[in-house]
This record gives structure tokens, sequence and C-alpha cells, in this order.
């Protein structure tokens, strides 16, 4: 039976089932996998709307201590939906990835859209099929991070921005407005997708031969009312990081122009870590295909003018400029690299389809049927595997047991410092409910410490002894870092132990009491 003769949308939800299923497991797992930095992180934003301070535009983190901590991040469209669906839910860490699976899923539904339109139905399910089942997107689809959010926005975005420049509907215009200003606002890298959608737009219309139409007239419009708000926000975003502490503003220091192209060039361009990252993200035989489908001419299948053929081949050139320009960006918080999957999962699909149609002059089509089944089955399948032996291991498990002793030992006007098995990681703060400070704190130009300086005794008293005098009242370190103070900074480990007395310790943690007038009674 052909593709064409089956029930389409069945075949759609049984994809979207399938990709729900893969994101759904775990989903009630603490944030204590790989990305626990980055979701911890923006865990506590959503905690401090939850609990009071509802300005969406005053992102706040709890990690800096008491007062007015508020970040230069991006639109937090995420934390905001969250925060409010824990009045209705309770404060569960699944509601957070719950959210931005959903709206992996709705990605998945949207890309299906957008690939029918610019390729065709066959093209578009095997596109979506791979989307769903890519190991790197079920990851980040399941994380509370923005990134899905972003994807799944600007995917809408540009779906209705083709069907506008398809039937000159003008209400498809609007909505792809509206959703695509939210995308960019959500994370401002989804930006580099204009590059294929400003192809999409030369494509259709100048095959159509109205590149001087009113319709181009009205993009050009529509394009200035979806960025004035999205620059007034990061214009906005810049102004805080320059007048609240910590000082901080999203992916600062990440760039090409932060530590020039001579040292990046030393790395190497991270390119040995960009390819072992997709191979998890991708698995091998995934990347053999997206490198198939970038050589195969997909303008053989379609020269209707409502197509673009090319539009993913230009997606990923959109990437490879976003790379050039925030390799380190990328490498060093991979989630950033959801913006690429689409692209992938279109060209490895585009793939898969040329290979089909090829052996189905050979071996027929029930043959072609098994064996491109057998394909998807094993990249889902090993790549899913795999992906969970990596990405969902409780990496942060003893920082997560740190933070709720911590919560149970301390009053809600405590004051907490913590050593994470990751320097500057906030998901013990987060996890105890508690207002304090990651150590080495945050100051001024410098936000997230290197392990090295941990390794400077009379600077890391110094801040100690800061931290005291602003009222922590409580001192958590992992077990790891303890062992790593005590080798690599003796005298800083020594002057705990001198000054500030144990109340809890196990094999994951050790808590001390520093506020001597609050002592409460030792617990071992």
């Amino acid at each position: 039976m052909r593709i064409s003769q089956i029930n389409k949308s069945y075949l759609l939800i049984a994809i979207l089932l399938a990709a729900a299923i893969l994101r759904f497991d775990r989903i009630n797992q603490p944030f204590i996998d790989v990305t626990t930095w980055r979701e911890s992180d923006t865990a506590t934003i959503a905690d401090n709307f939850y609990r009071g301070n509802w300005n969406i535009l005053y992102p706040e983190i709890s990690w800096n201590g008491p007062g007015q901590n508020y970040v230069g991040y991006e639109f937090q469209t995420l934390t905001y939906i969250t925060a409010m669906l824990y009045r209705l839910f309770g404060q569960h860490d699944w509601v957070g990835r719950t959210v931005t699976a959903l709206f992996g899923l709705w990605s998945i539904f949207a890309f299906y859209q957008l690939v029918r339109r610019v390729w065709d139905e066959k093209h578009a399910f095997a596109s979506a099929t791979f989307l769903a089942i890519l190991p790197g997107n079920i990851y980040i689809d399941r994380s509370f991070v923005p990134d899905p959010v972003m994807v799944s926005l600007v995917v809408t975005s540009f779906w209705l921005l083709v069907a506008y420049l398809q039937t000159e509907r003008l209400y498809y215009l609007l909505l792809a407005t509206l959703i695509g200003m939210l995308g960019f606002l959500t994370k401002i890298t989804g930006i580099f997708v204009g590059i294929p959608m400003l192809i999409a737009i030369i494509t259709i219309l100048g095959r159509k031969r109205m590149l001087r139409s009113k319709q181009l007239s009205l993009i050009c419009v529509a394009t200035i009312v979806m960025f004035v708000p999205v620059i007034a926000y990061y214009l906005w975003a810049h102004y805080i990081s320059f007048n609240y502490p910590p000082y901080h503003i999203a992916a600062s220091g990440n760039w090409l122009w932060s530590e020039g192209l001579s040292k990046w060039l030393q790395e190497k361009y991270f390119l040995e870590k960009l390819f072992w990252i997709l191979r998890d993200f991708w698995t091998k035989p995934v990347i053999i295909l997206v490198f198939v489908g970038l050589l195969l001419r997909p303008d053989l299948y379609n020269r209707d003018d409502n197509k673009a053929p090319w539009l993913f081949h230009w997606w990923i050139v959109a990437i490879v400029i976003y790379y050039l320009i925030g390799a380190k960006q990328l490498v060093d918080n991979r989630t950033n690299l959801n913006i690429i999957n689409p692209a992938a999962a279109a060209l490895a699909g585009h793939a898969v389809i040329a290979i089909a149609l090829w052996c189905k002059r050979r071996v027929g089509y029930p043959a072609t049927v098994a064996f491109m089944a057998a394909i998807i089955l094993f990249i889902g399948g090993f790549g899913y595997q795999d992906l969970k032996g990596i990405y969902y291991q409780p990496t942060a498990e003893k920082d997560y047991k740190l933070g709720l002793a911590l919560r149970s030992l301390s009053q809600p006007s405590d004051l907490v410092v913590t050593i994470a098995h990751n320097i500057g990681n906030p998901v013990a703060i987060y996890y105890c409910q508690r207002r304090g400070w990651v150590f080495p704190p945050a100051w001024k130009g410098v936000v997230w410490w290197a392990d090295d300086d941990m390794k400077n005794n009379s600077k890391t008293i110094r801040l100690l002894e800061e931290l005291r005098a602003k009222g922590a009242d409580w001192l958590g370190i992992v077990n790891q870092q303890k062992i790593q103070l005590s080798k690599d900074n003796p005298k800083f480990f020594k002057y705990i132990q001198r000054t500030f007395e144990v109340n809890q310790e196990s094999p994951d943690y050790v808590i001390y009491r520093i506020s001597l007038d609050k002592r409460l009674p030792s617990k071992t």
C-alpha cells in the first residue's frame, strides 16, 4: 500500500504519539541530568515568578543573595507559563518538563506542515518522523530550557509565512508575525532561521513574479512590526544586566569577539567537540543521511511555483554562519543546537525518500518499506538507549540531596551558600528553596567561575568571610568538592573546618552552620 493511500491523519497521529512516549519518559526527573545547570537556573526564575515577582520584564534569580537580583535573559515565555501552571498543579519539576515537551510535540506538527508546503507530503512524513526520533531533539524537548519553546514558535511562524506566500491570505501573515515575534523574544538565536525564511520569500514570490508586489510590501511592514518589540526587549535586557546584580546578560563571553579568532583557531574551532555532540544527538547513521541529503537536488522532485526546494540547505547555511560567530556558545551549551534539528530532520528525510525510491525500483515496494522501517527503528531505538546512558544520568543527584537537606534544616528567611559538583551550578539553591549564593559568588563582569578559582586560598577565604558578613547562615558542600578542596585548597578547607560547625554530614554532602547566633542542634 502506498503512503498516499494511508489515512494521513492516523499516520501523523502515530508519529506524534511515538514522539510523546519518548518525550514523557522520566518526565518527573528532577533537574539533575546533564543540563542541570541551565535547567536549575531557569527554574529559579520560574520559582520567583510563582512566589510573587510576576513582572515578566524582571526575571529574577536566587543564587546571588538577598535583594533584587535581576538578569538580562531572554523573554521569559517558558518560565512565566510554568509559574502560572504551578498555581494549578503545584510546584513540581514535571510541570516545567511537560511545558517544553508539549511545545516540542507541536513543533513536530508545525514542521510537518512546513515541509508539506515547501516540498511534498511524503517528505513531510519522513522529516517529521526523524524530528520525532532524533535523540538530541528528544533530550532537549524534555529539558527545562527555552530552546524547544523558541524552535516550536519559530517553525510555526515559518509554516504560516509559507502558507501566506502560497495563498495570499492575510491572516496567515498576521499569525506568522505575532508568533515569530514571540519566538525571537523567547530566544534571540532563533533569528538565524530568518535566513531560510528570506530564501522562501525570494523563491516563492520570484517564481510567481511577485517580488515587487503588494504582498512583498506587506511582508516588509510585518517584519518591522515583528522586530521592533524584539529589539526593544533585548535593549531592555542589556539595561537590566548593567543596573542590577549579578550584572549578567545571557550568553555573554561565548562569542567570537569575546575571545578572538586566534584562540578559536587554536581550539580548531571546537569541531571535534561538535562532532561528538552531533554523534550523540543525531547518531552516526543520521549524520550520514544528512550529508547525503545535502548532496541531493531537491528540485528534481518538485518544480511547482509554490515550492522552495533548497530551503533546508539554506537553513544549514544559516547555522554555519551562527557557528562561525558562536561556536563556543553552541558546544558549551549544547541545547542551543536544537535550532539545527529541523533542518537535519528534513535533509535526513529527503535522503531516506531518495533511497526508498531507488530501492523500490530494484527490490519492490514491500522490501523497501521493511528496509526503511528497520532504519528508523535502528536510529530511534539505539539512539534513545545511548541518550539515556549519557544525558539522562543523574549527574547532580548529590546537589539535589544537598538542597533538600538544606531546606529541612533552614528557615525560609535563612541564606545559604553552596559549593556544587560543578562550580556555579545553582541546583542546590533551587531545591533548598532559599536565597543564597553559589560559591564562589557572582560579581560584576564574572558570573560563572572556573574550577581553578577554587584553588586560590586567600581569595576563597576572603569571599566566604564577605558572605558571612552579609548574613549567610549555612554552607553546603557536595562530597566531591569537599575532597577536591582538601587536596587543592587545604588552607581554605581547614579554615571552614576550624570556623564553622558541622551540622549534618552524609556520604553525599556536608552542611556547616555559619551564623553562630542561630546555632541549631547538630545532626549527624
